[in-house]
């Protein structure tokens, strides 16, 4: 769970005012996954309207969490400054907008534009929901709402690419788009009926060169990732790389960070995030191929394929509580390199696919996937809070956040790297083309599997060799 213990002075608040919290972040929890696995099933019917290349299908999702990681830092300090309630309103708000303008969005650019735009109101939501009910439960009776609001994510994770599947087949993808609205309408309304507000930092300074440093290192980096091979790829990179740098120095003397970066000072704080990057690096980019793979080359249509591939979350969602329960009672490290173990069967397994279908493998990989999220999630975000004293839990939680998703973005920029090395960049999936789709997908996941392997190192050799209390900070 992230940020389970924040510090915060403890006030009463009724029964009602408790309710409508946890209504409004648990809807609020719902429709940001959503928004990530709905669109999945769609991303072949959108290229075939506006007439996109294999390359540029990643765009779809790489638009979303470039916005998403950059805006998430700056948001949850600007939450702690202004208001949790007020940054939730926004991207609710910011969510529903975007949602009826992708809608109805009548160009690849525009489309484009609006996911951008969403990831910003996602990230407000993301940096918001669930610190607003650790704000308004005592700490003695949080666990069954966090509960929930967990629950709510993992069915939000679930359902994602079953029912975007089914929309886009029975009407059409911008149908994925509508149905955000209504949810999102709902946590709007929740929201504004509860009017009190928590300013956790009222009066402190927004550290707005250690955001535009933040956002614009994040955004370089990734873009110079996602362009590969073009031949200003890599002064992109080099030019991320250093504004990153500059954060870190910058954010290390600031008197109030926009990213408390000493954090990483911690061996633990640091190996366990690293290994975070790893494992979502490693194996984001298997839904979203083999949601390719199904429709372009076994041939089914969207429904079909997003209930195959709803396999994954749901393994995800059944072992979850589990790991999370027994990371209380054992070594985590078993149950995280446990879980990058099975991320490595997967990329194996996924380096082997081909043109001659075996149905049990797509099973087998979704499967391997589903558990090894379940096994290494929760038990790595225990680690690591659990290696960091109660002041700084926001941060930290912040910081699993960025390198969750900063992972997730590498991973989909790497099978981006690899179609436009095998196919070029204006090249689209099709019969003429199958062999060097496959190709692409072969070498993607021959990198994944480097990254699963290093991962596995990490999260073993996640604890300091000595006494565990000299990394809290």
């Amino acid at each position: 769970m992230i940020a389970l213990y924040m510090s915060t002075e403890e006030k009463e608040f009724s029964l009602r005012d408790k309710r409508i919290v946890l209504i409004a972040c648990c809807i609020a929890g719902f429709v940001s996954p959503l928004i990530t696995t709905m669109i999945n099933p769609a991303i072949p019917a959108i290229s075939d309207e506006f007439g996109i290349s294999a390359h540029n299908q990643g765009w779809l999702i790489m638009s979303y969490f470039l916005s998403s990681v950059a805006f998430l830092v700056p948001m949850s300090r600007l939450s702690d400054l202004y208001g949790k309630r007020k940054i939730l309103i926004v991207g609710i708000v910011v969510v529903l907008i975007s949602a009826l303008m992708s809608a109805i969005a009548d160009s690849f650019a525009t489309l484009l534009f609006w996911r951008v735009i969403m990831g910003m109101g996602t990230a407000c939501i993301s940096s918001t929901s669930i610190s607003m009910i650790v704000e308004i439960y005592p700490k003695a009776h949080r666990g069954l709402p966090l509960a929930i609001n967990t629950m709510c994510i993992y069915i939000g994770a679930s359902v994602g690419p079953g029912l975007g599947g089914m929309l886009t087949e029975i009407f059409e993808w911008r149908s994925i788009f509508f149905s955000l609205i209504p949810f999102s309408v709902a946590g709007l309304i929740a929201t504004l009926y509860f009017k009190t507000d928590f300013k956790t930092s009222e009066g402190e300074p927004f550290d707005m060169r250690g955001a535009l440093l933040y956002a614009l290192g994040i955004i370089v980096l990734m873009y110079g990732i996602i362009t590969l091979p073009d031949a200003l790829s890599g002064l992109f990179i080099a030019g991320g790389i250093v504004l990153l740098i500059a954060f870190f120095n910058f954010e290390s003397k600031a008197e109030h960070p926009v990213l408390m970066v000493k954090l990483f000072s911690g061996k633990v704080f640091r190996r366990s995030n690293i290994a975070a990057f790893l494992n979502y690096g490693s194996s984001f980019a298997v839904l979203y191929t083999v949601n390719l793979y199904l429709q372009y080359i076994v041939g089914l249509g969207p429904a079909t394929a997003g209930m195959i591939i709803l396999l994954q979350p749901v393994i995800q969602a059944a072992i979850t509580p589990f790991s999370g329960r027994m990371s209380d009672k054992i070594d985590p490290r078993i149950l995280t390199t446990s879980g990058m173990m099975l991320m490595c069967a997967s990329t194996v397994m996924m380096m082997f696919l081909s043109s001659e279908v075996n149905m049990i493998k797509i099973y087998l990989i979704l499967m391997f996937t589903g558990a090894g999220y379940a096994l290494f999630s929760a038990p790595n975000t225990n680690l690591i809070m659990g290696n960091v004293c109660p002041k700084n839990y926001s941060e930290s939680s912040g910081v699993i956040s960025v390198m969750r998703q900063v992972g997730m973005m590498s991973s989909i920029a790497i099978v981006m790297c690899m179609i436009s090395l095998n196919m070029g960049t204006t090249a689209a999936v099709e019969p003429e083309t199958f062999d060097a789709f496959i190709n692409s997908i072969r070498y993607s996941f021959a990198v994944c599997f480097v990254l699963a392997v290093i991962g596995c190192f990490m999260t073993w050799f996640s604890r300091d060799d000595n006494d565990a209390n000299e990394d809290r900070m």
